[in-house]
């Protein structure tokens, strides 16, 4: 089972806006995968980045078979323009040679050390809905709960009942450095962005597979809430 992450790099004057990247892949699911719109959960994550001139746009996948039918309309785009909030023009369309493409499969995230840290790096804004707010800090179980929740979704394993109490309730924090930045969002919005040392005590080697199947996860799935905005954009590291 295929999970891949394509980059489209960009000429343009500005980077993507949120909504308009949004827009933009809705219309693509809209083509060719309609039915995405009624899932609980979003089987894809998005993500831009860049400075002046060099921008890129991401397309995080979760199912292969929405990969199967996106990939081909995505390549296609190589040399088009396109709008994303304002118009670019496509320079190139990779899934590797960019520090955020890659594709891997469901049973090579557990594959590796097992080790009882973990470091992830926040990239963009992350924050996770409580309460019925906005809430902008990472703590274990809010990160946990999110990537288990979207792995159990979209991948073939579900993480045996002892193994997913470990990481909800023993999972802490060894480490950190970040701050906060303004999201655009439909209400006013802030999400960390920086390191955490996530650290998991007395971990056996299947509870600490897990924590590290969850972090290379995580580069595709993205962490909390509006992913499909751009936020919430992590990776091990």
């Amino acid at each position: 089972m295929v999970l891949a992450a394509l980059v489209l790099t960009l000429e343009g004057e500005a980077p993507p806006e949120p909504r308009g990247l949004r827009g933009f892949f809705y219309g693509l699911l809209q083509e060719v995968a309609p039915e995405v719109h009624d899932q609980g959960e979003n089987p894809f994550a998005l993500g831009f980045g860049g400075k002046e001139g060099a921008y890129w746009a991401r397309f995080s996948l979760l199912q292969e078979g929405l990969y199967a039918r996106l990939a081909p309309r995505l390549f296609a785009l190589e040399g088009k323009e396109v709008r994303l909030g304002k118009p670019f023009r496509v320079r190139g369309v990779l899934q590797e040679g960019h520090p955020w493409a890659g594709v891997s499969t469901y049973a090579r995230l557990f594959q590796g050390e097992a080790l009882p840290d973990l470091p992830l790096r926040f990239a963009s804004p992350t924050f996770f809905r409580r309460k019925g707010v906005h809430y902008p800090l990472p703590e274990p179980r809010l990160v946990v709960e999110s990537l288990l929740r979207r792995l159990e979704a979209f991948g073939p394993l579900k993480a045996p009942e002892g193994v997913r109490e470990a990481l909800l309730e023993r999972t802490t924090v060894r480490w950190f450095e970040g701050k906060t930045l303004k999201a655009e969002t439909e209400v006013e919005a802030v999400g960390f962005v920086g390191k955490v040392v996530y650290h998991l005590p007395r971990a056996t080697e299947e509870e600490a597979r897990w924590l590290q199947a969850l972090g290379r996860f995580a580069f595709y799935s993205g962490v909390g809430a509006k992913t499909g905005l751009g936020y919430g954009r992590a990776r091990v590291g």
